[in-house]
């Protein structure tokens, strides 16, 4: 994977089609709760979470005040980068696995605002 140089010298420029990654950690937070009510290009929020001391660059992903789990721990080191020099990030949810498997995966796409 090629990595994003980013230089204070000029200005972002990034395809308007952002970045898709998927939520990890579903079955150990909210998820279960809210599941039903989330579907495709549902704004989710994301968040530094300082209470994972043991990372640094952890970033958790809430509907509402629902937590559904954690980016990446590849993709919140890069995405923090972002949140920390260009300001906020938005998140949509993309595709979710079928009531059959329903913590399998949950797809977003990440845009900077």
């Amino acid at each position: 994977m090629k990595t994003l140089a980013l230089s204070t010298t000029e200005n972002l420029v990034l395809p308007k089609m952002g970045i898709m990654t998927q939520i990890t950690e579903l079955s150990r937070h909210d998820y279960i709760y809210v599941k039903h009510l989330l579907s495709e290009n549902t704004s989710l929020l994301i968040s530094e979470d300082k209470s994972r001391y043991w990372d640094a660059n952890a970033l958790a992903v809430f509907y509402k005040h629902f937590k559904i789990g954690y980016l990446n721990p590849s993709i919140a080191k890069m995405v923090k980068r972002i949140m920390v020099k260009y300001g906020g990030i938005t998140a949509e949810l993309k595709h979710k696995s079928s009531n059959s498997l329903p913590f399998e995966y949950v797809d977003i796409i990440l845009k900077i605002v």
